[in-house]
């Protein structure tokens, strides 16, 4: 089975905006807590983007970290629509579900937040801005399972079904929940099939603390 290539990194975490497109602006200084608010967007790209301020934050930092990744120019063009997506999450849309559910307690449904009480939604965010329509995949897991992704992603290559893969974990939780703590934490990795040849930014690797280590190959945690 050929090790995959790493294209691309991009990371957001409680302090940070950073990837290997050379971005790296800290939430500090945008004046924001992470993953930022509907004005982020255009303040870190220098871009419009309306929608932005509707998604809501698992999707916020997804798209960010997708932007630190420099997605959009890594991969080839005509590879994107059958490029697929592969991401795990252990709070998943905790954070929306939260919002809703307050909504229809306070009796006023928030309907603008139902889409997102979905894990997944986040992806669609992420595959509509860049036209990837290949497999998509999204994984519940625990701490100690981190990786299934990886693997996952590693055998849409292998088979051939995919030459490029868009992986990685997402977990937002702005607020404390009974035992699950706040978090805030994006990785973003692209990767192509290794028999392309594709130069690389980082080593393959999709053992335990694969995240971790390309997160701080950026300075981030």
């Amino acid at each position: 089975m050929n090790t995959p290539t790493v294209l691309a990194i991009g990371v957001v975490d409680a302090e940070r905006i950073v990837g290997s497109s050379g971005l790296n602006r800290t939430f500090a200084s945008l004046g924001v807590r992470a993953p930022g608010d509907g004005r982020t967007w255009k303040a870190v790209t220098g871009r419009s983007d309306e929608t932005f301020r509707r998604i809501d934050p698992v999707s916020r930092a997804l798209v960010l970290a997708a932007e630190a990744a420099g997605l959009a120019t890594v991969m080839p063009r005509e590879h994107a629509a059958a490029a697929g997506l592969v991401f795990e999450t252990e709070v998943g849309c905790l954070e929306s579900d939260l919002k809703f559910a307050h909504s229809i307690t306070a009796g006023m449904c928030d309907g603008p937040v139902f889409p997102y009480t979905l894990p997944s939604t986040c992806l669609g965010e992420l595959a509509l801005r860049h036209g990837l329509r290949g497999p998509t995949v999204c994984v519940s897991t625990t701490r100690a399972q981190r990786g299934i992704a990886l693997h996952e992603a590693k055998l849409l290559l292998a088979t051939g079904e995919c030459a490029f893969v868009v992986a990685g974990c997402v977990d937002v939780l702005l607020r404390e929940k009974a035992s699950v703590e706040p978090v805030c934490q994006a990785l973003v990795v692209v990767l192509a099939a290794g028999g392309l040849g594709l130069p690389g930014v980082a080593e393959w690797s999709d053992g335990a603390g694969a995240y971790e280590r390309w997160a701080a190959s950026f300075g981030a945690v």
